[in-house]
């Protein structure tokens, strides 16, 4: 059996402010919370049994999927004390972890890896534990991965140098998620911060004991405002297979565009949206019970719960936090972001 750990402990600072009211992997991706097409994609590949690493706002994930029953899963929830690292709130989840093999995954991440092709990789090596890799074309704002010829990982190199690079190399970086045996979990110190990504795994590189897993699957990590719209774009393409609706636009219960206004460029409105004819949302993410005015127009921004965007205001390129207000004619352009509570002017 395999169990899965999903690292949902960070604070989300670069998508504040939305994560001021939200833990990130609770934000809605199109019609579910990021983290539940995490659990969707564990599921399609017979895992069932997810512990929740938590720190930050833990109630908001406890409280929507509870046990995990309504959903055919079996959840359970560890709460970190302290922020702990990578590594260190995977060892404050030992207790509640009973498998031989477990995949953990940090929770900000969106893909359709073959979860079955990286157990079988893992297994067939004698790894202790594998990395899945993604190719990038410029690796500089990443740490780079190099792979010996039986995929052993020989080199972490963390945003290298242009002269540090090879020529003809494939640029593979981290893609988080990991597939461990409980061996690891018993040579992770507890007590104190441990980062999986700077101790653990040059560790077990040091012993060969870690393999690399390249992948070409879809893979993004909704790390900043840019990335979840893009992140929202790619479900509503198909892009990225999920359980989620695939369309032009999405349009949650109860909400409502009047005749005249227009919404598209994959664009999603969460429950109660109301947008008022003659406005426009192209491109944008509008969160739950937010009113868009006559004669408005929102391209490529991301609105928080409850905002009012008044008549014939201009937002573009925009985040928004919940419960902000945009006044009458009022012209944005991004990047920037409104505070919750905010009113401009």
């Amino acid at each position: 059996m395999t169990q899965a750990v999903i690292l949902v402990g960070g604070e989300g600072t670069r998508m504040r402010p939305l994560t001021d009211t939200r833990p990130k992997p609770m934000l809605m991706l199109v019609d579910r919370p990021i983290v539940e097409h995490q659990l969707d994609h564990l599921r399609r590949h017979g895992i069932t049994d997810v512990v929740f690493s938590c720190g930050y706002k833990p109630e908001a994930i406890q409280h929507h999927f509870g046990d995990g029953a309504s959903i055919g899963m079996t959840l359970s929830y560890v709460v970190d004390p302290e922020p702990l690292g990578t590594a260190g709130a995977l060892k404050n989840a030992e207790p509640l972890i009973h498998a031989d093999e477990i995949v953990v995954r940090n929770g900000d991440i969106l893909t359709d890896l073959d979860i079955g092709a990286l157990a079988r990789a893992h297994r067939g090596s004698g790894a202790l534990g594998t990395l899945t890799l993604t190719p990038v074309e410029d690796p500089s704002a990443f740490g780079l991965v190099r792979l010996e010829p039986d995929r052993r990982v020989a080199a972490f190199l963390e945003k290298p140098r242009p002269d540090e690079l090879r020529p003809g190399e494939p640029f593979l970086i981290n893609a988080g998620t990991y597939f461990l045996g409980r061996e690891v979990l018993t040579s992770i110190p507890a007590g104190r911060a441990v980062s999986i990504e700077r101790e653990t795994f040059p560790a077990l590189a040091a012993a060969a004991r870690l393999f690399g897993f390249p992948s070409k699957c879809y893979w993004r990590d909704i790390g900043n405002p840019v990335s979840y719209r893009e992140a929202n774009r790619d479900v509503l393409s198909g892009a990225i297979v999920t359980d989620a609706s695939h369309a032009a636009r999405y349009l949650a219960g109860g909400a409502a565009v009047a005749p005249g206004a227009e919404v598209g460029g994959h664009s999603s409105l969460g429950a109660g949206v109301r947008v008022a004819s003659g406005a426009r949302v192209w491109g944008s993410v509008v969160g739950a019970g937010t009113a868009i005015a006559a004669g408005a127009v929102v391209t490529d921004s991301i609105l928080g719960a409850n905002v009012h965007v008044g008549e014939g205001a201009t937002l573009n390129g925009v985040v928004v936090g919940d419960g902000a207000t945009i006044a009458v004619r009022l012209h944005v352009a991004g990047p920037v972001s409104v505070p919750t509570g905010g009113h401009l002017p």
